[in-house]
């Protein structure tokens, strides 16, 4: 019998999935590691002086639009999670730094499934260093129930680890550090983003933790992560960011997939001072199953575009994905899919 947690991919039929929330979100100093994430340049220092009521305002369009996301899920069958309320700016710390919490918004980010494995990654980003922990009550209700719970080794996340190049910003060496959103789940095979948001060592401590039924591919195809440049839309078949990629720059072992090439998102713009999601998040969509996906209402030519390849679209509103800078995907977490581990490459 199937677990509570079980998915190996993002296209088998879902049916459980947590959806975080944007209650509680709350605006941190900028510091060298946000500053390292978002790709701010030093004119300023980042900050973002939206008034209080403009937050509260986008925040309660956001859990407006979560809610209709829930709605949808629901009525496809899907059995839809909520993580505890987070602290309002709690303050976190390691030797050498402070910083505030942000949001519990993304699990996508700050947790990886692998079948019946749940991780908590090593994220980078100081001010997400206790993102885990309104998801701790429902980890330990999966744990309970069979799954297999692990935390990465906590970073220490001293200033050398962010590195700015020429050609833009990288991480160090020096601990693994990922998000959860780095990695494209494909059955046997899982594809690692390395990116200012996930480091070599990252990927090999991930390899040797989720065991050998699994084989890591290292990959590098955009800055962080990867859910506005490539999703897997079931066997054979790929949302591909056309600004981003081209033919040559699609994984190896997925360019014999067909590829749909996405080359048209709408901008929503965004609430607060600045974007911290460039126009691409349209495309960061959910699949309920193989021939089901969520997708931003507004993004009307990938509507079209997924509708002519023969798959049923769900529109959801969803306003402000530049503004918080997560789409659907990220926002949410699948931990059951009906089906099992299979090689598709």
């Amino acid at each position: 019998m199937t677990g509570l947690v079980s998915s190996y991919n993002d296209f088998d039929p879902l049916e459980e999935i947590v959806v975080g929330t944007a209650n509680a979100y709350h605006l941190p100093p900028v510091d060298t590691s946000l500053r390292h994430f978002f790709q701010l340049d030093d004119t300023g220092d980042g900050s973002d002086r939206a008034d209080a009521a403009r937050l509260a305002r986008v925040i309660e369009e956001t859990e407006e639009d979560l809610a209709a996301f829930t709605t949808a899920l629901t009525e496809l069958g899907v059995r839809v999670r909520r993580p505890d309320p987070a602290g309002l700016g709690e303050r976190v710390a390691q030797p050498g730094w402070e910083a505030e919490a942000n949001h519990a918004l993304m699990p996508r980010d700050c947790l990886l499934v692998v079948g019946s494995t749940v991780v908590e990654a090593p994220m980078p980003v100081r001010a997400r260093y206790a993102e885990t922990f309104p998801y701790r009550g429902l980890l330990a209700e999966y744990f309970e129930a069979g799954a297999r719970w692990l935390a990465a080794p906590r970073p220490r996340l001293p200033e050398d680890t962010y590195l700015f190049t020429p050609d833009g910003p990288v991480l160090a060496e020096n601990e693994p550090l990922f998000d959860g959103a780095n990695v494209i789940r494909c059955g046997a095979d899982l594809f690692f983003n390395v990116s200012n948001t996930g480091n070599r060592l990252g990927a090999r401590w991930l390899a040797r933790a989720v065991g050998g039924d699994f084989t890591v591919h290292e990959i590098s195809i955009c800055d962080d992560h990867v859910g506005t440049t490539l999703h897997l839309l079931r066997p054979g078949l790929l949302l591909a960011n056309a600004g981003r990629l081209g033919p040559d720059d699609i994984p190896a072992p997925l360019r014999s997939w067909k590829t749909l090439w996405f080359d048209d998102p709408a901008d929503d713009g965004y609430g607060l001072d600045w974007a911290r999601a460039s126009t691409w998040i349209g495309m960061n969509i959910v699949s309920v199953d193989r021939e089901t996906v969520i997708v931003p209402a507004a993004q009307n030519g990938l509507v079209r575009q997924l509708e002519k390849e023969g798959l049923t679209v769900v529109p959801v509103p969803y306003r402000h994905g530049r503004t918080f800078g997560g789409g659907f995907h990220c926002c949410s977490l699948d931990v059951r899919r009906r089906g099992s581990l299979e090689s598709y490459l």
